[in-house]
């Protein structure tokens, strides 16, 4: 007796399956996404740093001097108005600081005005104290800062203030 052999039907290939491809693809796509965004964000921050931080300035400021740098400048002018006045102006812009403290808690430390008195106990009198604003907006390597001292200078009855400005390229 002779075996018959029946045709087999064909093997059906092995299918893989795509799911680890794709899940591949979509990892690239998205480590690529975040590099792009992540390039495009410091870019960002280092245009906005590339120039000086521009302030509103009292009125009636005199320029009596000042000297740049390519990465900084400093501006000193001269005003009239009691020291009080020119320091009041500014901390309603950039805020206070605790009084003598490195940061209170919850307290904004990277910007903000500051009297700083010469005397114990302090003396709120013309020439007694001057005062210190500043922001900083640096980030990384980026430099970014403006720093204003605010004097009263007793002998010609005069505030100074000084603004000195730093920015990263």
């Amino acid at each position: 007796m002779s075996e018959q052999s029946l045709p087999s039907a064909p093997a059906e290939p092995m299918r893989r399956s795509l799911l680890p491809l794709k899940a591949l693809f979509v990892s690239l796509g998205v480590t690529f996404a975040i590099v792009v965004i992540a390039i495009l964000a410091t870019n960002a921050q280092r245009a906005a740093r590339s120039t000086p931080i521009e302030i509103e300035m009292f009125p009636n400021l005199r320029l009596v001097g000042e000297s740049r740098s390519e990465n900084s400048d400093m501006r000193y002018f001269t005003s009239d108005a009691p020291i009080d006045e020119v320091y009041n102006f500014y901390a309603t812009r950039l805020g206070t600081l605790a009084f003598r403290s490195g940061g209170e808690l919850g307290e904004d430390v990277s910007r903000g005005c500051r009297k700083i008195y010469q005397d114990e106990p302090p003396r709120e009198e013309p020439g007694r104290y001057f005062a210190r604003c500043f922001v900083d907006n640096s980030q990384s390597d980026m430099t970014h800062r403006l720093l204003l001292t605010i004097v009263y200078d007793l002998e010609a009855r005069q505030t100074r203030l000084e603004m000195r400005r730093d920015w990263s390229n």
